[in-house]
């Protein structure tokens, strides 16, 4: 059964015809605008002949054909170069979506919308037209993609080939991106426990050589260690209240844990003072 329609009015898609391939048969637009609707014999026994037409994803048509991939022109390729990175179903329901154009409800319909969606990407690439659009497309061209010689027909480009630099020069798109900074984000930092031994061991080399024998500031600083063993209980901090007399060297005794911590597991460690003069003076030993 045949049925002819108003005929598409844009030249760079009047040529192929449309093809959509359901279950049980195919529906067949020529680019005279005439419907028909054929087995998938006779729309295979077509394809063989050498005709490109439009398709919305050739493996699927392929596969309910029979027969293996087969040169196409294929819309959501096109679709994909005009709106690279954009969502569209792999469907001509999805392209009218995508498109805004009116949702297809029956094979014939679909077939219409494939031109209709054809008409409105090429009407979208010559509001576009842009040096490099026209690069990457004369490449592809060359590399056989079967929309080049319209796209770029598309984008009032001649069909003269380019000298072999400016060929390759349309896909360094890398050289058209601005330029940014994009740093991984840090892995959280680990569990390793601070033994008291290596309290002693980093309050020694803080200390330096020469310095004044403190057994109480050595055991403060054991002790202190203790905070940062792994937690008996989930989200439960590890709590130590440590005192000792004034001149024992406090400062140097939690810093000598917090710094193995912080060296161990590569992780800040935060300092809460009550007074600001003990900022200042934590800023002091640790400049040493």
């Amino acid at each position: 059964m045949s049925t002819l329609r108003s005929q598409p009015s844009n030249d760079f898609h009047a040529a192929p015809p449309a093809l959509i391939v359901g279950v049980r048969g195919a529906v067949w637009l020529s680019a005279e605008g005439e419907v028909e609707e054929i087995s998938h014999r006779l729309a295979a026994r077509r394809i063989a002949t050498g005709v490109r037409p439009l398709v919305c994803y050739g493996p699927l048509a392929a596969k309910r054909l029979k027969i293996e991939p087969f040169p196409a022109l294929d819309l959501l390729e096109l679709f994909a170069f005009v709106y690279p990175a954009r969502f569209c179903l792999p469907t001509p329901g999805g392209l009218a979506e995508a498109l805004d154009i009116s949702l297809p409800g029956t094979l014939e319909a679909e077939a219409e919308c494939l031109m209709a969606a054809a008409e409105c990407l090429f009407d979208r690439l010559a509001a576009i037209a842009k040096p490099d659009v026209a690069a990457v497309a004369r490449f592809m061209a060359q590399g056989g993609w079967p929309w080049g010689g319209m796209v770029l027909a598309a984008l009032g480009e001649s069909g003269e080939a380019p000298h072999s630099k400016s060929l390759i020069a349309g896909m360094r798109i890398w050289d058209r991106l601005p330029e940014w900074q994009d740093q991984p984000p840090k892995p959280p930092p680990g569990a390793f426990p601070v033994e008291p031994v290596e309290a002693r061991a980093q309050l020694v080399r803080l200390l330096g050589a020469g310095s004044e024998d403190r057994p109480q500031q050595m055991d403060y600083a054991a002790g202190v260690s203790a905070a940062f063993m792994p937690r008996d209980h989930v989200d439960q901090p590890r709590f130590v209240l440590a005192e000792a007399g004034t001149g024992v060297g406090k400062t140097l005794g939690y810093i000598a844990s917090a710094s193995v911590w912080a060296e161990k597991n590569e992780g800040p460690v935060w300092v809460s003072t009550f007074t600001r003069n003990l900022q200042r003076q934590l800023d002091a030993e640790l400049d040493r």
